[in-house]
């Protein structure tokens, strides 16, 4: 199919469908002319289109008597549902700004839950890409002007579309006519902040939220924790990959020392946590010295390392050393004398080096038998056992609130998840897999609401709905909610936590749907409303039963919109759900919280870096521009992922370092520096064409901040137009975030080599005049900030 890469863009799945031969004789290049579209109003046939056709034919013909302009206009229509697009390629003056019109009108078209009918769409050259779309239209709809802007890629050339259907199926009629292709300047044309507010809501702090949930190394990678499998159940292979060759791997333990005269066995009789411990047993015989070793730990010189294990032994002598060394230079070492009981035994480790590379091991003189459970090594610098560095750089982000949530947690083809497993006692908890590898027991559901504390978040924690009862859900809440007299309340106390936590943000459900969704998320809501009336309740995915059967009691609904770098696509999910809640659940003040987002969820692979990349940290801050203009339906978001996963995360660690994605610094500039209300932007251009801008007033007003992205690969000088609020000229506080070696590529990154390569930089500006010509550097994001009086 010759749009399909678009759909990759969309986020869609392509049917596997072999291309019907173009309809035409002409192969669609379009004019040589830079600019000018073949034949645009049809007025000699379909001369210069190639149409191809998915699904059922489709009627594609001219028609003589609908008509806008001129004496033609073409007609798509079915019967059936058919999948069809016409579609011709031009060549314009690359990163020049364009304006593609056209003419659309429909008579019952139904797209049958595809998302492009009835519009226009520009992609790259051979439709790999999509660059801009027009809005959709369906059902019956008079002649109707569709504008689309754009800016011209690298090498000039474009496809123009007509979509009757894509990327799905649908049934109808639609007509097209009159296209036109003209050259904008937006230098030419003024960008006026006015002091009207562009809707009646607020930008709440929440909409600058984060993401955690148990995933691969995910929570590990936050966690201060030395020791990876401390409990001895084995690690696996993590499900997902983006670089299988160099992917991170959690360090496995391994027999040391004599192993040819040992007997290694994971033992499940008696564990102290999980469902075994390690057994080393050394039958009689001549004396030698074995145990297990593990790589890979970092430490620091004279620095401390609490180190604990429970430890039993039969026929053993000689204590059991605990040593952290490397290639025969020992740095710390302990030792202990085990009984025949099981025994928790600590010791404080004193480093005499630093490495990023030192092995600790375990080591015993047999003969006889050592079991072993719940090892820990965890620096004494620590932040309630959270890495001091992590825990800094998210409080720096100001993330408002914090969801924990996550397909680990509710989908029961990932493990049976149970949220008892993570309190309590850490070194009796139960470990378990989340897509592969392997979850620590320290950072349990209580921990994890303790870093939301310290970081300054909200918590919002989802409950699991798959398999589970409104009564899972209520314990939930009383355990985080209630007071001691409670019975969960009192379980709290007992593990060391008597005052409440008093959680209000929970969801029910993480992308649940369907029918017994539906059909019990209702029991759910009440039953925790019940337990605790002052929470707010989220559902998962918006659907009409969803609103029908719990509009009345829940506050938000929330959509995953994973496909962000698609503006309209995404503007058009939210205004739909906006109509959903007013239809079904009419007079309740029920708002959306996008509690997953980003620009891909999935492009497992190479293709994943993207998440890495100024181009990713540019559309994120796009998408911040349009929760900004729909401040009053949108109050929670949640950009998806917080640390590692596979590049998602806007912090990337190893064993001992973190550095900060471009998107990190992206996020909190918007976290640190907007204001609370959205001001109405006037230009005769959309407010999404490059630079996409946002203009926000502080709570206090006396600032006006603007946000101005550009993601094209050249400088753009616009006139910026704040006479609303002032006359004369000042010295503006300037932030950019770009590349510092100006390579003019999307797709540069931070790393650890170049850690700061792309950070927000400050300087200032010195405004003649409240109208004036700003100059916003290629592959940006620039913040502006203009001092007013209250």
């Amino acid at each position: 199919m010759p749009f399909c890469n678009a759909a990759t863009v969309l986020g869609l799945a392509v049917l596997a469908i072999a291309p019907l031969a173009p309809l035409l004789a002409s192969d669609g290049a379009g004019s040589e002319e830079l600019g000018v579209l073949k034949n645009p109003g049809f007025e000699h046939g379909q001369e210069g289109w190639s149409a191809y056709v998915y699904g059922a034919p489709s009627r594609i013909d001219i028609d003589q008597r609908v008509v806008h302009e001129g004496r033609h206009s073409l007609r798509v229509s079915a019967s059936a549902p058919s999948d069809t697009a016409l579609s011709q390629e031009v060549s314009l003056r690359p990163g020049r700004f364009y304006r593609l019109r056209g003419w659309v009108r429909t008579h019952e078209l139904a797209p049958h839950g595809a998302p492009v009918f009835g519009t226009l769409q520009v992609q790259t050259s051979g439709g790999r890409e999509l660059i801009a779309t027009g809005v959709n239209h369906q059902g019956s709809n008079e002649w109707t002007e569709e504008p689309v802007f754009f800016q011209a890629p690298a090498d000039g050339r474009v496809r123009i579309n007509m979509f009757f259907v894509g990327f799905g199926k649908g049934t109808g009629t639609a007509w097209f006519d009159d296209l036109r292709l003209d050259e904008v300047d937006p230098a030419g044309t003024p960008v006026r902040i006015t002091s009207a507010f562009h809707c009646q809501g607020e930008i709440n702090p929440y909409q600058y939220g984060q993401f955690m949930e148990y995933l691969c190394d995910l929570v590990p990678a936050m966690w201060a924790e030395k020791l990876y499998d401390g409990s001895f159940e084995g690690l696996g292979a993590y499900k997902m990959a983006f670089l299988r060759q160099t992917d991170f791997r959690e360090k496995p333990w391994y027999p040391s020392g004599a192993v040819n005269r040992a007997e290694y066995v994971l033992d499940p009789r008696d564990p102290i946590g999980g469902k075994v411990c390690q057994k080393i047993a050394v039958p009689a015989g001549a004396p030698c010295t074995v145990g297990i070793s593990q790589d890979g730990i970092a430490v620091e010189r004279d620095a401390a390392y609490g180190f604990t294990c429970y430890l039993r032994q039969e026929g053993i002598r000689e204590p059991v050393r605990i040593n952290l060394h490397r290639e025969g230079t020992g740095f710390a070492s302990c030792t202990f004398q085990p009984t025949e009981s099981w025994k928790k035994y600590r010791a404080r480790l004193v480093t005499t080096a630093t490495t990023a590379h030192a092995t600790l091991s375990i080591h015993f003189r047999g003969p006889g038998t050592l079991w072993l459970d719940s090892a820990s090594l965890m620096p004494e610098k620590n932040i309630a056992g959270w890495r001091p560095d992590v825990v800094e750089a998210v409080k720096a982000l100001k993330p408002g609130i914090m969801r924990f949530g996550g397909s680990t947690l509710d989908d029961p083809n990932l493990g049976e998840f149970e949220w008892h497993d993570t309190i309590g006692d850490p070194d009796r908890r139960k470990p378990f897999p989340a897509w592969g590898g392997l979850q620590p027991t320290g950072p349990g559901l209580e921990e994890i609401v303790q870093f939301c504390h310290l970081v300054g978040a909200e918590p919002l924690l989802c409950v699991r709905f798959s398999r589970r009862t409104p009564r899972d859900a209520v314990e939930q809440v009383q355990y985080f909610n209630g007071s001691v007299d409670t019975p969960m309340g009192k379980l709290r106390a007992k593990n060391g936590h008597p005052e409440p936590y008093h959680i209000r943000y929970w969801q029910v459900g993480n992308e649940r749907s369907g029918r017994e969704y539906e059909a019990k998320i209702a029991a759910f809501c009440e039953a925790m409303k019940k337990a605790d009336p002052s929470i707010k309740l989220l559902s998962s995915y918006p659907r009409e039963q969803v609103l029908r059967r719990a509009g009345h009691l829940l506050d938000y609904v929330c959509p995953h919109q994973y496909a962000v770098d698609n503006l309209k696509e995404m503007e058009s999910e939210l205004l739909a759900t906006k109509a959903l809640i007013d239809t079904y659940a009419p007079g309740r003040p029920i708002k959306i919280a996008v509690t997953e987002w980003n620009t891909t969820g999935g492009d497992w692979g190479p293709h994943r870096a993207r998440l890495w990349t100024l181009h990713n940290a540019l559309a994120c801050s796009r998408y911040h521009n349009l929760l900004h203009r729909h401040a009053d339906i949108v109050e929670i978001a949640n950009r998806s992922n917080l640390t590692n996963s596979f590049c998602s995360g806007i912090i990337q660690t190893d064993n001992h370092r973190l550095y900060k994605t471009p998107t990190y610094y992206a996020q909190q500039l918007y976290a640190t520096l907007a204001g609370n209300r959205p001001l109405k932007i006037e230009s005769s251009l959309p407010a999404d064409l490059a630079p996409d801008c946002s203009a926000t007033l502080s709570p206090q007003g006396d600032a006006v901040t603007i946000f101005a992205v550009n993601p094209a690969l050249q400088e753009i000088s616009r006139t910026l137009d704040l006479s609303a609020f002032g006359d004369h000229g000042q010295e503006m506080a300037v932030w950019t975030l770009g590349d510092r070696e100006h390579a003019g590529e999307p797709d540069v990154t931070n790393n650890f080599s170049q850690p700061e390569r792309i950070v927000a930089v400050s300087s200032k500006f010195q405004a003649p005049g409240a109208k004036f010509v700003y100059r916003f550097p290629a592959l940006s994001l620039t913040v502006l900030q203009w001092r007013t009086k209250p």
